[in-house]
C-alpha cells in the first residue's frame, strides 16, 4: 500500500512539474523522454529528399574531376567537433582538408580536383574513405546518393570503427557538381612572344542560367588567374547567354611558360587546355575547357 502510494506521488510530482514546463515527460510509459536521432531514411524524409536509403545507393566511391560546392547538410554525432573532411586525388592519396574542426550546418567551401577524386572523413576512431579499399577495418563507411534535388550527389557516413552504429547520418554532405559551360579563346593561336595587354575569353551558358547571375569575382582560368573585373561584358538575349571576359595576357603567359617546362621544343607549336572555373550568385559552380594553340615556346629547357 505504501508502495502505492509513493508512486501515486511521484506521477503527481512529475505531472506538475511537466505543467509547469520543467519536465519533459512520455505518459506512455511514465518515464522521461530523450532526444532520438533520426535514422538516415527518417532524416531524408525530413528534409523532403526522395531518396530510398535501401535500394537508391549508387556504390560510387569515386568523383570525375571539377569544380566543386560542397555543404554541410547534417552532422548528427558525438565526434561531430572533431571530425574533419578532406578530399584526395586517387593517383596519389594525400588528402588536402575541405572543413576541419567544428563546424555547423550550411558550411560551404569550393575546391577544384584536376584528376578523378575521392574524399575523407577523418575521425577519432580513424580516416574513413569514400573508396573502401583504403580504410583499414574494411568496411564501407561512406553511402553516395543522386541528389534529387539539384546537380551532384549527397554523401553520407558512419564515423565510427568497424561502422558502430551504422546509422549513416554522422556526416551528411552534399556535393554539387558544376554547371558544363563552353569556351573559346582569343586568340586561338597564342605566340608567346607577341605584345598586347588581354586574352579574351567567350562563355555561352547553357539554356536556363543566365549571364546576369554570375559573380565575375569567382572566375578562375586555370584556378589560378583571375579575370578581370574591369572589363567584361554580359549578353542575356533570348536563349543566348554569353559572357566575355579578359584575362592579364602576361599573367597567361607566364601560367603558360609554366605548364609547358618539360615540352618538346622541337615541335613548331603545341596544345594546352586552360580551363575557366566559377560560380553563379545563388553559389552553384561552372565550368568550362578548350585548347589553344601555342607557337614560339622555344625557351623551354632554358632559364629565365
Amino acid at each position: 500500500m505504501k508502495f502505492k502510494k509513493l508512486a501515486l506521488a511521484c506521477n503527481l510530482l512529475i505531472a506538475t512539474l511537466a505543467l509547469f514546463g520543467f519536465l519533459s515527460i512520455n505518459l506512455a510509459f511514465g518515464s522521461t523522454s530523450t532526444t532520438v536521432e533520426p535514422t538516415l531514411q527518417e532524416w531524408f524524409n525530413q528534409k523532403s529528399y526522395a531518396i530510398n536509403v535501401t535500394t537508391d545507393e549508387t556504390r560510387i566511391e569515386t568523383f570525375p574531376s571539377g569544380y566543386y560546392k560542397l555543404t554541410i547538410l547534417a552532422e548528427i554525432a558525438a565526434y561531430a567537433p572533431k571530425n574533419n573532411l578532406s578530399w584526395y586525388l586517387i593517383s596519389n592519396g594525400q588528402l588536402s582538408y575541405i572543413f576541419f574542426g567544428e563546424n555547423t550546418t550550411g558550411d560551404t567551401a569550393y575546391f577544384m580536383a584536376d584528376g578523378a577524386f575521392g574524399m575523407c572523413l577523418e575521425s577519432p576512431d580513424g580516416n574513413f574513405y569514400t573508396e573502401a579499399f583504403r580504410n583499414e577495418d574494411g568496411k564501407d563507411h561512406a553511402l553516395v546518393f543522386i541528389n534529387p534535388n539539384a546537380v551532384g550527389y549527397i554523401i553520407a557516413w558512419e564515423d565510427l570503427w568497424k561502422l558502430g552504429d551504422a546509422d549513416f547520418q554522422d556526416f551528411i554532405l552534399a556535393a554539387l557538381t558544376p554547371v558544363r559551360v563552353d569556351v573559346r579563346y582569343c586568340p586561338r593561336t597564342l605566340n608567346l612572344k607577341s605584345k598586347g595587354r588581354w586574352i579574351t575569353a567567350i562563355i555561352r551558358l547553357p539554356n536556363g542560367y543566365r549571364a546576369e547571375k554570375v559573380d565575375i569575382s569567382s572566375i578562375m582560368l586555370n584556378g589560378t588567374e583571375p579575370a578581370d573585373q574591369r572589363h567584361y561584358r554580359v549578353y542575356d538575349c533570348g536563349d543566348l547567354h554569353l559572357l566575355v571576359l579578359k584575362f592579364n595576357k602576361a599573367a597567361v603567359i607566364e601560367l603558360i611558360r609554366n605548364s609547358l617546362k618539360n615540352a618538346d621544343c622541337k615541335k613548331k607549336f603545341v596544345e594546352i587546355s586552360l580551363t575557366i572555373t566559377g560560380k553563379f550568385l545563388d553559389g552553384l559552380p561552372f565550368q568550362g575547357t578548350n585548347r589553344i594553340r601555342i607557337i614560339h615556346f622555344s625557351f623551354c629547357g632554358q632559364k629565365r
